[in-house]
């Protein structure tokens, strides 16, 4: 895992974020209905998942719905130019065979996005939390607890060789929704630059569990919503006190990314980049649009 993955560092500011505000990206939609029925009801499945995991009440619903709309506008018009972007820079570093120049532009951009789309997810999370009711934070400390606890069993349990067997596929399965099956070198490729990614489980689990605690501390204290969003922005948006080791993980995880991409680009099928073109031709035109007025974001690299 690394310092730039949403799901290892928080799992309700940024979980919320990449559930709903950046659907289109991390989930697997086919055709432009879909993904567009998807984005429009961002707004139900966000106050969904909100209101199962802190137990919300109507009264609270009712007061963030105004915050949750404002963040959703705002995403419409700042954010949505941006994710077309990087789809339409993807689709062209594909046409070029990836070269490590454009490889390591995507990954640079993949970066940002997750960064732009943090603040938004702390911007809703902040009032939030402010809002939450005493029996509400035990609730939250106690899943909290839970989480930690599964973290950890599985930590134990996990066996080195099977581990990397594991993030290998996951590796796969993620591409082959992109290029369909891979041949056997190609996974054999995937396997190996995989094995090279560090492993930082068992540092996320302790940091991750560090700032919780942390949270629930301020949550306890009273803390209003800037103090909150001061705090989740410097967790979640500036990396603000990772541990060096999980810095210097961040850093290797993004060469690995930058070599595996520019590596397997090169040996994809006329049939594999036929089916990656045409997802990414089809994600950008459906990110464009969805927005009031269609454009892309100037590229940055």
């Amino acid at each position: 895992m690394a310092r730039y993955t949403p799901m290892s560092l928080c799992r309700f500011y940024a979980r919320a974020l990449t559930t709903a505000l950046a659907l289109v990206v991390t989930l697997n939609l086919y055709g432009c209905s879909r993904v567009r029925l998807a984005y429009n009801s961002a707004d139900l499945l966000l106050a969904s998942y909100a209101d199962s995991y802190l137990g919300l009440d109507s009264d609270q619903r009712d007061r963030w719905e105004p915050e949750l709309q404002r963040v959703l506008g705002n995403h419409r018009r700042e954010e949505l130019p941006h994710l077309a972007a990087f789809f339409d820079r993807a689709l062209q570093a594909s046409r070029a065979g990836f070269p490590t120049a454009d490889a390591t532009c995507l990954v640079d951009s993949f970066r940002e996005l997750y960064r732009r789309h943090a603040r938004l997810a702390v911007a809703l999370a902040a009032p939030l939390l402010a809002d939450l009711k005493p029996r509400q934070i035990q609730a939250l400390k106690a899943r909290f607890a839970r989480e930690l606890e599964k973290d950890e069993n599985e930590s134990k349990r996990g066996e080195k060789e099977r581990e990397l067997r594991q993030r290998a596929r996951r590796y796969i399965k993620s591409i082959e929704d992109w290029t369909g099956p891979l041949e056997p070198e190609q996974r054999a490729l995937v396997g190996e630059l995989t094995r090279r990614v560090p492993d930082t489980r068992d540092a996320v689990i302790t940091y991750r569990t560090r700032k919780r605690i942390e949270l629930i501390a301020l949550l306890e204290s009273g803390a209003g919503a800037a103090r909150l969003e001061d705090f989740l922005t410097t967790w979640l948006v500036d990396y603000g006190d990772p541990p060096p080791d999980l810095r210097r993980a961040g850093d290797l995880l993004e060469a690995r990314l930058v070599e595996l991409v520019a590596t397997l680009g090169k040996t994809l099928t006329d049939e594999q980049q036929a089916r990656l073109e045409r997802r990414l031709i089809g994600l950008r035109q459906d990110l464009l649009k969805l927005q009031d007025e269609p454009r892309l974001a100037p590229a940055t690299c």
